[in-house]
């Protein structure tokens, strides 16, 4: 199997598989496997006991039936992934919250002890409940009431211990081919962890002890050495149980990992990155929750563009590019439509899918949800698509820039740590080069020389190191040009941005609450509160020799065309370019004398099934969404250079090509969402 071209779907645990061995139940594998592997799968990653301390006095039965699937999967070539949380246990306190997490939590098979039989559990010769994080407000065990749970701290080391031994029993007992260890975040964001391992850590590295939730001389005061400190010991407590598992493991076993976005303004508070997920990840992922493409009508379930998910996809394509391993992408949706894009998101930013339904999130009742197709059907078009046309999906995705992102903006100031600060910019023109057709890849660090990347595009640095600073100054005489924007800490940006560092909230205005008792919702100072606007002059200034400065924010939309003017003028040249395009994102890749041309919509009408909706119980997440057109597209690319491109439309038929006026112009069906464009040096 090529590693580099996994085709990745859901095997759902339901509550009726539990009862086993059965009979039934061995049939019903029979029949999945064959059925996925009928749809050219090859990988299956299960979901469901999903929180698995839960399930600790029925390991070995549980075991026992992952090993059987593993042993059916295998027999068609198919691998077989475990993938559950490592951390997070339901817990209910009386029978409204049982009830909560039984309806909205149906994905998890949220089976769970009572307090008092908790009280008791053990492994590896320790208490369960000594290892739970502890909420820095109260000194209690953290709670989520989003799951109804509690979480243990992947910084004890008495947690880190037992879930390793856990972790190898599972290996040998199943003959997986690979583990998603989830949930190494922090889902409450700043409300968690104050336990003692923890607070020893703070202890270590500054000489502290964690001052209490009403101390606003440390909480969100970003000028206290100590609250960054407190940052980044959050972070790297992720990267050391990944190393650590990885270390526990056999060597080159496969490990995959939680799929949080690691570019917005919320992630210093969740602790959740990829660069830290890949220290023992092999995999890296992005999660594309809720629906996809939106479903705007509906206020209750998670509708993001189609944009940021690609976005996103570059910081982890980046991650996986930094350690030479692959990434995926992870989707949900109920009709061909929905797969269909969501199988297109992953090949623009060169991921492997990992694309399934989610049914239990529909808040419908099982006789109604065992009407609905399962994943095969479903996937079976795209993945058949991709195994036919496996060479279309090689290469590397072209940089004709590089986009650097600011770690310490984002880790280290208050403007990183907002949704309309560093992030706002940072989605914005990574929006801006895709839509141009702009290929770039994403920066961590400045390169020594600027062969592979002749123009780095760097949006509002706020905050730089001196060692960054120093790199940058190094690259710039290598003869690489800069493109900066926004407010900079750089020496001789000069601006009339005047941004705060301190969060001036009280305590119950700082920390993050709960809406619609599902989702985790942040506090104002994150979400609504805008920065003043500077009053400086729209004007590009080589500041010193080959960097670019603009003091204005690219997010403002006032300098777009200049910054994608800089990057044609300086940025590697393809040998073919685009002319003229309307409403797609545009991804490019090269491979053995061809480039390819990845064209998705950017914008779709959707429609959900009306009279399945009216039924639910509850709203969580998504929508049964039944139609995907894409809206806002032209038919017509044009393209200069070249031979005579090859188009291929996965999900239509009818595109041409013809030659006009030295100008190569593709026409494409109508309502077509995704297009493959190839130029090749020999037709």
């Amino acid at each position: 199997m090529d590693p580099k071209n996994r085709r990745c779907t859901m095997w759902w645990i339901r509550w009726d598989d539990l009862n086993w061995p059965n009979y039934d139940n061995e049939e019903r594998i029979k029949r999945h496997a064959a059925d996925l592997a009928e749809a050219n799968v090859t990988t299956v990653i299960d979901f469901g006991t999903h929180f698995r301390w839960d399930y600790l006095p029925y390991f070995e039965l549980l075991h026992d039936y992952l090993a059987r699937v593993a042993e059916e999967c295998h027999k068609y070539g198919m691998e077989f992934v475990d993938h559950h949380s490592i951390n997070l246990v339901h817990r209910y306190h009386n029978r409204e919250e049982m009830r909560h997490v039984m309806l909205h939590s149906g994905p998890h098979l949220p089976f769970s002890p009572s307090y008092e039989a908790a009280e008791s559990w053990t492994w590896n010769g320790r208490k369960l409940n000594d290892w739970r994080m502890i909420d820095v407000k109260t000194g209690k065990p953290l709670y989520y009431p989003q799951y109804a749970g509690e979480g243990f701290c992947y910084r004890n080391p008495e947690f880190i211990e037992s879930y390793l031994e856990y972790a190898k029993k599972l290996v040998n007992d199943t003959g997986i081919d690979g583990l998603m260890a989830d949930d190494a975040v922090q889902y409450m964001h700043y409300n968690g962890c104050a336990c003692p391992a923890c607070r020893a850590e703070l202890k270590r590295r500054t000489g502290i002890d964690l001052p209490p939730a009403t101390d606003q001389s440390f909480w969100g005061n970003f000028d206290n050495p100590a609250w960054r400190a407190w940052i980044d010991l959050r972070f790297d407590a992720c990267g050391e149980f990944m190393a650590a598992l990885k270390a526990a493991l056999p060597e080159g076993f496969d490990i995959w990992h939680c799929g949080g976005y690691s570019t917005q303004g919320t992630c210093d508070s969740q602790a959740s990155d990829a660069r830290q997920f890949a220290r023992g990840a092999n995999h890296t992922n992005l999660e594309i929750s809720g629906n996809t493409p939106p479903y705007l009508k509906d206020p209750v379930t998670v509708n993001r563009k189609v944009e940021q998910h690609v976005f996103n996809g570059l910081h982890h394509e980046a991650v996986a590019r930094e350690h030479g391993t692959r990434t995926f992408a992870t989707g949900y949706g109920f009709s061909k439509p929905s797969m269909n894009v969501l199988w297109a998101v992953s090949k623009m930013i060169g991921a492997d899918p990992w694309i399934g339904t989610l049914k239990q999130r529909l808040g419908l009742p099982d006789h109604i949800l065992n009407t609905l197709p399962d994943e095969a059907p479903l996937v079976k078009d795209a993945f058949t698509f991709e195994k036919e046309h496996e060479d279309l999906f090689r290469g590397e995705r072209v940089a004709e820039a590089g986009l650097y992102f600011s770690y310490e903006t984002r880790n280290h100031t208050l403007f990183g740590n907002k949704t309309l600060g560093y992030f706002k910019d940072f989605s914005a023109v990574s929006k801006d080069l895709f839509t141009a057709g702009v290929s770039c890849h994403v920066l961590f660090e400045f390169p020594e020389e600027a062969t592979n990347y002749p123009l780095i595009v760097l949006v509002s640095p706020w905050s730089m190191t001196e060692e960054e600073i120093a790199a940058l100054r190094k690259y710039l005489a290598s003869g690489g040009k800069v493109v900066m924007t926004g407010p900079s800490a750089y020496p001789g940006a000069e601006s009339h941005w005047r941004l705060p560092n301190a969060v001036n909230k009280a305590p119950a205005d700082f920390f993050s609450g709960v809406r619609d008792g599902v989702w985790a919702k942040q506090p104002e100072w994150v979400t609504g509160e805008p920065f003043e606007d500077s009053d400086d002059e729209n004007r590009f200034t080589e500041i010193e020799p080959g960097l670019f400065y603009n003091p204005l924010r690219v997010s403002g939309g006032k300098i777009t065309k200049d910054v994608i003017a800089y990057c044609r003028k300086y940025g590697k040249k393809k040998a073919v370019e685009i002319v003229s395009q309307e409403g797609y994102l545009i991804s490019v890749f090269e491979k053995e004398g061809a480039i390819r041309f990845h064209f998705l919509a950017a914008e779709y009408d959707t429609d959900i099934d009306h009279k399945l909706d009216e039924m639910r119980y509850h709203r969580s997440r998504v929508n049964y969404i039944t139609k995907a057109d894409p809206v806002g597209i032209g038919r017509e690319i044009t393209f200069r250079g070249g031979k005579k491109p090859v188009v291929y439309t996965p999900f239509s038929e009818g595109a041409a090509v013809e030659e006009r006026d030295g100008l190569w112009v593709v026409t494409l069906p109508e309502k077509t969402a995704y297009a493959i464009v190839e130029f090749r040096e020999e037709n």
